[in-house]
């Protein structure tokens, strides 16, 4: 029962990181006119910044940090010790979803200019946030402004649930302990973050991160996570906290991440038409542990048994 628990929020934390992993490669395009009246160049920049974001997990500095990607994913179904070996879709599927994000990001590169070569990938990317700090110093405010709005269009949510800040500052809340050298590094390089806290008598979604691509994907996160808190409120404190321990680590989130944005994608193209993304998410959210593995099993191996038992959740 307990394995069951860790292995639901588990995968409710992939669906989390994915959301924003999936919003995040054009989510900038809600507001297009609106960017445009800022800065023509931003769009572009953001589109570039999408790429080199999603690339960067199979660059030498991150795998020297965290693990080359196909030996990680290679591990989680043959490695006992491996944090994902439990987990019957992640470490089967983890590997398969990574792999396709990363083909669909590279075929997108060629289009908006972001080179593949390792050298020239590391400066393109350098360059593209020097760029994006320059023209962002002029309108923080408008495009704090917009960040909201983004994911208030993407989650059918009200704005005034929605607290974000541009800020160097990112870290706020209650921090999980920095008692490894990969938790340390990614705490340091954090370039945002998102959440749910108790503010004014109410759960707001709080996102605090350095430039407009980082605070509205941190703000589709964080909203995620406040759906998401539907699938923890029938767990015991003493089932909460372990569940919490086992699950909610920093280490984790760029495996989640590499893969997530490949599941959302599959989930919604098996998910009945017209059905909000915030509806999905809760009804999946308060699934029993089980029902959630069979469904998202699913959706990877059977995508036309998913969408009639998605049809049927969701009432369609």
């Amino acid at each position: 029962m307990l394995r069951e628990e860790v292995n639901k929020r588990l995968t409710l934390n992939w669906l989390i990181q994915g959301a924003s992993e999936h919003a995040g490669l054009t989510m900038h395009h809600l507001v297009r006119d609106e960017l445009n009246t800022l800065s023509p160049k931003l769009l572009l920049l953001y589109d570039q910044l999408a790429l080199v974001n999603h690339l960067q997990y199979w660059c030498t500095e991150a795998s020297l940090l965290l693990g080359w990607p196909p030996r990680f994913w290679k591990r989680a179904a043959t490695k006992t010790n491996h944090p994902f070996y439990d987990h019957p879709i992640l470490s089967k599927h983890g590997g398969m979803l990574a792999e396709e994000g990363r083909q669909r990001a590279l075929a997108r590169s060629k289009e908006k200019g972001v080179p593949r070569w390792p050298i020239f990938f590391g400066f393109k990317t350098i360059q593209i946030f020097v760029r994006i700090t320059m023209i962002e110093e002029k309108c923080q405010q408008e495009l704090t402004q917009l960040a909201r709005q983004v994911a208030s269009q993407v989650w059918d949510i009200p704005q005034d649930r929605l607290d974000a800040t541009l800020t160097t500052k990112v870290a706020f809340g209650k921090l999980s302990k920095t008692n490894s050298f990969t938790r340390w590094v990614l705490r340091a390089g954090a370039v945002g973050y998102g959440g749910v806290l108790h503010q004014n008598g109410s759960l707001q979604v709080v996102a605090r991160a350095v430039n407009f691509f980082y605070l509205a994907k941190e703000l589709v996160k964080g909203t995620a996570e406040l759906i998401c808190l539907h699938g923890l409120n029938t767990l015991d404190d003493e089932t909460y906290q372990h569940v919490m321990e086992q699950t909610d680590r920093l280490e984790y989130e760029p495996w989640m991440l590499q893969s997530g944005g490949e599941l959302w994608r599959k989930l919604f193209a098996v998910a009945p038409e017209g059905v909000r993304y915030a509806d999905l998410l809760m009804h999946l959210a308060r699934l029993p542990a089980r029902t959630l593995e069979f469904i998202i099993l699913a959706v990877l191996e059977e995508p036309p048994a998913a969408r009639a038992r998605l049809e049927q959740l969701m009432g369609a």
